[in-house]
């Protein structure tokens, strides 16, 4: 006859007990690095847009107004003035980008400021089941005194 051994059962639920706890800590170290990964993408994202529209507001300050903002909205969206076809950087477009040019007053014409923001700017995530997307009203917005002289 043979002896039954007390330990098996002992082994039985110890495996069964690491089976789930390695679950559980595998869905929180997943869930962080998900996490993580949204997060980064978010900042990229809008470090990128502060980017391009700090450059643009740097051109725009040492070129003349051209009366639309086209120019400068090209710079924020291709890199470039002439600007470019389709969609620029991130999937923005020209509604995105808001080109603002105040000139100064009869009594003291140097207070002529440039304002680019970028407005209205969807922000989409890594993990589309998470959040998706969100839409950022005023994204970013930089803004200078005109400087620009003939």
């Amino acid at each position: 006859m043979r002896q039954k051994n007390p330990n098996r059962k002992i082994q039985a639920r110890r495996r069964g007990q690491a089976l789930i706890e390695s679950a559980l800590v595998l869905i929180v170290a997943i869930s962080t690095i998900i996490a993580i990964l949204d997060f980064s993408q978010l900042m990229f994202t809008h470090q990128l847009l502060v980017e391009r529209t700090r450059n643009a507001l740097r051109w725009g300050m040492i070129h003349e107004w051209d009366g639309t903002g086209d120019a400068i909205a090209g710079m924020v969206m291709y890199g470039k003035p002439a600007g470019g076809t389709g969609l620029g950087v991130l999937g923005l477009t020209r509604s995105n980008v808001r080109v603002v040019f105040t000139p100064g007053t009869a009594a003291n014409p140097n207070d002529a400021r440039l304002t680019v923001a970028i407005v209205d700017y969807d922000y989409r995530f890594f993990t589309p089941f998470i959040a998706g997307k969100f839409r950022n009203n005023f994204a970013v917005v930089e803004s200078s005194p005109y400087t620009y002289l003939d």
